[in-house]
């Protein structure tokens, strides 16, 4: 019913690419001394760039694993052909998210004569589902820690700490990194210069491995009917 497989494909992916990156500007032992130097003369001034790209990379891995983790998990509500009054709570927060936004851009008399009713009405509607697949739980963070918390409370999967383990504690860091290079505010030689080519390859293999355990545990939560209905 529910499966993670592309997005584990996707993940495994974007992994390697970052991957590829480190390794075309970082040689590598197993190289001849030729080849390496050789590699160093052209590359070496790249490699900070290429480890400060490496933590934008993560973060745009994870960004677009939780989004469309998100558009997966709601397309499958859907298709259980539930009513609304059925979803589970997080998921009706979905369901009437259009008439949540109109209520807050509308005036006193629009809650109680127009927007308000047919939100009462659509959460009772016990025949149509009405969730936008499209719609993510943005709480403005931008994509920290909390998001995840977000994330995870709607739909009731309880706390992601223990299943990120080491990384958890590194989102945030990650963010801030990207948000810094996104934004102009550093550039990313500056970034890649705040660590090492080992720290960056154990993070990049510690993401990987961390977030296909939380796309496993989403699956066995997401593969029961009552991870959506009541």
């Amino acid at each position: 019913m529910f499966s993670c497989e592309n997005h584990r494909r996707e993940l495994d992916a974007r992994i390697e690419s970052i991957t590829s990156l480190l390794d075309a500007t970082h040689p590598i032992e197993s190289k001849s001394r030729k080849e390496s130097e050789t590699c160093t003369t052209i590359l070496v001034d790249a490699s900070k760039e290429a480890r400060g790209l490496a933590i934008l990379l993560l973060y745009a891995a994870y960004e677009s694993l939780i989004v469309t983790l998100c558009r997966t998990i709601l397309v499958t509500a859907t298709r259980l052909r539930v009513g609304n009054r059925r979803l589970k709570p997080g998921l009706k927060l979905f369901a009437i998210h259009s008439y949540l936004q109109s209520l807050s851009d509308s005036n006193q008399g629009s809650i109680w004569n127009g927007n308000g009713l047919k939100l009462i009405k659509t959460i009772d509607n016990t025949k149509e589902c009405t969730i936008n697949t499209n719609t993510f739980p943005k709480d403005g963070s931008h994509m920290k820690k909390s998001q995840i918390c977000t994330f995870c409370n709607l739909l009731d999967l309880g706390d992601p700490g223990p299943i990120l383990r080491e990384v958890w504690d590194k989102i945030d860091s990650v963010v801030i990194a990207r948000n810094k290079i996104a934004h102009g505010e550093l550039r990313a030689d500056e970034v890649g210069r705040e660590y090492t080519v080992r720290e960056v390859r154990d993070l990049v293999k510690s993401w990987h491995l961390r977030w296909i355990d939380f796309l496993n545990w989403v699956e066995i939560a997401g593969s029961t009917r009552t991870f959506y209905r009541t």
